[in-house]
């Protein structure tokens, strides 16, 4: 397929009624299996497997750039594979560090020029928001770097720095690490039953997974529930694949129990509402969400079959799908605020008493900045949270809400949320006349609608990290051709 096709499939064109199979690109399975292996062993705290994710990203580097910016965005995120604690790196920092040294080197085109400076003005910007705040701001500043890291759009234009790039190359280039972190996922879950291959995935147990100490109970056929973050590079592959490619059904099945195997209604629902959204012609929509509400119907029956109560008497099913569909039946009957509180599985009550506070000093236009949930210490921003369950964790900093929209209120004020606001609806302008404009939209609108759980959204750096290279990936695809946004 040339590039030219790629483009015409993913802009507002009538869709080719026999699209071909993604498959991978020549000899990239090999170096997938090798990297996404050393990526799990340093994980687990093996710390010999980092020259091997070494030499990958040298070969890579050398002969395709593709797994290069793929690997490299990997070992940046983390994404539940590693983190900052197994690598013994500061990587949010390391990440912003290479975003602003890319971003001033590189040669700007004009999309690119406005694309830098904006980022530029939004890091300044938050700043300044963190300079008023009462908090210092050394306690403010893993947080707020944070929120700037969408700069790492810059790392992987600067990785093609005179090289051709081609989305449809980009894309097979995707298809092998997603399919591998999708069998993780699986394997976790539903074999392993525990923390070896995403061994840095949330988990409420205080032990944690090391290749000397594994947190596992293979083949008791006890299901893991594994966090969504190791599944965030399958957001790249949505809009292809309704549009441009299509999938092998034993690809769809390794795709699909993945997804189930996060038991996060947020996180699947978004792949289900954004792949029915992005369809050509009514017809075709039509025929996905017939079969999506049939789908999802089955499975919320199945759910409520199995569903039960928790030890602290909230409803719980296996695949969260009859939970979080009762939740708002629940909100719904609410008669008061305590009511409200337990909507979002408490969610709502987390914010509460957050958001009252940020009244109650006068600061909803400016927020109280970054706070630190764990080294801020100042009493004006120490609450008690009569909302939570567990009252032995009711005494908390004013932060760490999971409806990240809310979040940013907290931070940065309405002034400031406004402004977050404007920044990434002007990326989108930057680009709207692209051929693959839909395809960072698509993948920034899924952050958004994971946000409202607490996932990403755009102000935490897997998100940003990911919707940045999208943003790459967009601009990449076309710039060898006119810049048609020179005005």
């Amino acid at each position: 397929m040339s590039d030219t096709t790629a483009n015409e499939l993913c802009a507002p064109a009538a869709q080719n009624s026999r699209r071909p199979y993604l498959t991978a690109l020549p000899g990239s399975w090999p170096w997938a299996v090798a990297f996404m292996l050393s990526l799990s062993a340093l994980g687990l705290h093996f710390s010999p497997a980092f020259l091997v994710v070494v030499l990958s990203l040298v070969n890579r580097f050398n002969r395709n750039r593709y797994d290069f910016i793929i690997q490299i965005t990997l070992l940046f995120g983390g994404f539940a594979i590693t983190d900052s604690e197994s690598l013994g790196l500061p990587t949010t920092y390391i990440v912003f560090l290479a975003s602003l040294i890319c971003a001033v080197l590189l040669r700007k085109t004009p999309v690119l020029k406005k694309a830098v400076w904006s980022w530029l003005a939004y890091t300044a910007a938050l700043f300044v928001f963190a300079f008023i705040s009462e908090e210092t701001l050394p306690i403010q500043m893993g947080m707020l770097i944070g929120y700037c890291v969408f700069g790492y759009f810059a790392v992987p234009i600067a990785s093609f720095a005179g090289k051709e790039f081609r989305f449809n190359d980009f894309c097979r280039a995707l298809l092998p690490y997603a399919i591998i972190l999708s069998i993780y996922y699986i394997l976790d879950a539903f074999v392993l039953s525990g923390w070896v291959l995403v061994p840095r995935s949330h988990s409420w147990f205080e032990d944690f997974s090391a290749y000397y100490h594994l947190v596992w109970s293979p083949f008791s056929g006890f299901v893991v529930r594994k966090y969504p973050p190791g599944l965030y590079l399958l957001t790249l592959l949505l809009l292809p694949v309704v549009r441009m490619y299509r999938l092998r059904l034993w690809q769809w099945a390794i795709v699909l129990l993945a997804l189930m195997s996060t038991q996060t209604f947020t996180f699947i629902s978004g792949f289900l509402i954004f792949f029915f959204m992005f369809q050509k012609g009514v017809r075709r929509k039509l025929l996905v969400l017939g079969l999506g509400i049939a789908g999802v119907l089955g499975l919320y029956f199945v759910d409520a079959s199995m569903a039960g109560k928790s030890d602290d008497f909230i409803t719980v099913s296996p695949m969260r799908i009859y939970s979080s569909v009762n939740q708002f039946t629940q909100l719904n009957e609410a008669m008061d605020v305590d009511d409200m509180a337990d909507f979002g599985s408490g969610r709502i009550g987390q914010a509460i008493p957050k958001l009252e506070l940020l009244y109650n000093l006068g600061y909803q236009w400016k927020g109280l900045g970054f706070l630190n949930r764990f080294e801020t210490s100042n009493p004006k921003f120490i609450i008690e949270n009569e909302y939570y369950l567990d009252q032995s964790e009711s005494i908390e900093v004013a932060t760490n809400i999971e409806i990240t929209a809310l979040q940013a209120l907290v931070n940065i004020g309405y002034i400031g949320l406004a402004l977050h606001i404007l920044f990434f609806i002007y990326t989108y302008w930057i680009v709207r006349k692209l051929p693959h404009r839909l395809y960072y939209l698509s993948v920034m609108l899924l952050f958004v609608w994971f946000g409202m759980a607490g996932f990403e959204g755009l102000i935490y750096p897997k998100g940003l990290i990911m919707v940045g290279l999208a943003f790459a990936v967009t601009y990449l695809s076309n710039k060898n051709a006119p810049d048609r946004n020179a005005g």
